[in-house]
């Protein structure tokens, strides 16, 4: 029996969901979502794919957890990271 399989040929690439990387798709899909909730499914689709294409330009050509770098930077949030200082802390003597 001659079966094939279809081996992957890099294991560290990121989860893709059709043709966009998995957080640019989640955050189209999570607007999407919000829409629905809030009575505007169109409208807050639109302002998804905008909001997603924005932020998969700016994540091109950079390393592939540059979402967490900016929500670090940008929001605070440390993911439990205790040896790292606040991001609002950003003058450092020394």
């Amino acid at each position: 029996m001659d079966d094939k399989y279809y081996i992957p040929a890099r294991l560290d690439d990121v989860g893709r969901f059709l043709w966009w990387d998995f957080d640019v798709a989640m955050l189209a899909m999570g607007s999407f979502v919000i829409g629905m909730v809030i009575g505007f499914p169109l409208s807050a689709s639109v302002l998804g794919l905008v909001l997603a294409s924005i932020y998969q330009k700016s994540k091109s050509g950079r390393h592939k957890a540059v979402g967490f770098h900016m929500v670090y930077w940008y929001l605070g949030v440390s993911f439990g990271m205790k040896r790292v200082p606040p991001s609002h802390l950003r003058d450092f003597i020394g």
